[in-house]
């Protein structure tokens, strides 16, 4: 198994801070959702950014360790991503939010996980062959998140709180794929459209007729390097032209090939640059007994540059939620 090189190691003291800021703001009745930029300490702030840092750019991938190390266990993996309401994961949920918020902008969406900035990734039943965080029985194939959306996170975190399966997260980047400059330049084409995945229930139910009308490349061009949005299960491509489809097959090999598997344990936090790895997961067998694979999600907008053609998208309706107390918001790009 490929571990994980790009990792940073936290300061015990400074995840002492957190530990002990979270479980002050959980006892003040503080809730990440509505947690706002006033009510972190700005000296654990300031500390947290001396661990914190963008993923590398080359791999797209970073790993910190040891930042979740003096919080509770916040008890048995749900059943559900609705369920977990405990003391201590509310601590646990406003210590995950501190720390993605000093990377960029956290986000949440009005369609998905009842507009919650923290999500719960779990295994769920009735979900075990959906190709959504909540499956098992199969692999979760290579994707960008929320790929079908303009204003898609940047930056992906990650945080394992239990992984007693010991299922790591895969992740691959379009900057390892090794594409010729002829794949590059058929896969910029804006001849796939991708639709809003299974997590999203109440997307548009024209939602496929809408997507064909507008079609985005699967590979562009970034300040530093080629940039990938890919979903290919939810995927519809809008040319038979046999050069791109076999670019497109191609560039889900050359995935595969320089994939590499984040271990994911337990404290762990994983940092994804969404626009330039591309992430899935191997398939796993599920208790539902309270000990099952938990992940914390969190999305990030760190503030960059899209291709300005974006900018005319609709997102199919989705919009996105930057704090629970406030009205639903649609942020600025």
């Amino acid at each position: 198994m490929a571990l994980l090189a790009d990792t940073a190691v936290a300061d015990p003291e400074i995840a002492h801070l957190l530990g002990e800021s979270a479980l002050a703001l959980a006892r003040d009745g503080a809730t990440a959702d509505g947690l706002s930029p006033v009510d972190v300490p700005s000296g654990l702030a300031e500390a947290l950014r001396t661990v914190m840092r963008a993923p590398d750019p080359t791999t797209g991938r970073l790993v910190v360790r040891g930042l979740l190390a003096y919080l509770p266990d916040p008890g048995p993996t749900p059943a559900h991503w609705g369920v977990a309401r405990t003391e201590s994961t509310q601590a646990m949920d406003l210590a995950v939010r501190i720390v993605a918020g000093t990377v960029g902008e956290v986000f949440g969406w009005t369609g998905q996980q009842d507009g919650r900035l923290v999500h719960n990734i779990l295994p769920s039943r009735g979900s075990e062959h959906q190709q959504v965080g909540a499956s098992s029985a199969v692999p979760l194939y290579w994707h960008s998140e929320d790929a079908f959306h303009p204003q898609r996170a940047g930056v992906l975190l990650l945080a394992c709180i239990r992984n007693q399966e010991g299922v790591g997260s895969r992740v691959a980047s379009v900057r390892e794929a090794g594409l010729t400059g002829r794949q590059r330049e058929l896969l910029a084409r804006p001849d796939a459209a991708i639709l809003p995945d299974d997590s999203y229930p109440e997307a548009s139910p024209d939602r496929t007729e809408r997507a064909a009308l507008r079609g985005i490349p699967t590979v562009w061009q970034g300040d530093d390097g080629p940039c990938i949005r890919y979903d290919p299960s939810y995927t519809r491509f809008l040319t038979d032209d046999p050069e791109f489809l076999d670019a497109y097959e191609e560039l889900g090999r050359a995935l595969d090939q320089c994939g590499t598997t984040v271990p994911n344990q337990p404290g762990d936090l994983t940092l994804i640059d969404n626009d330039v790895a591309v992430h899935g997961r191997v398939p796993f067998r599920p208790r539902y007994d309270g000990t099952d694979r938990w992940l914390k999600r969190v999305l990030i907008r760190p503030g960059r540059k899209r291709p300005a053609a974006e900018l005319a998208e609709d997102g199919f309706g989705e919009q996105t939620v930057r704090l629970r107390t406030n009205s639903t918001l649609e942020s600025p790009r």
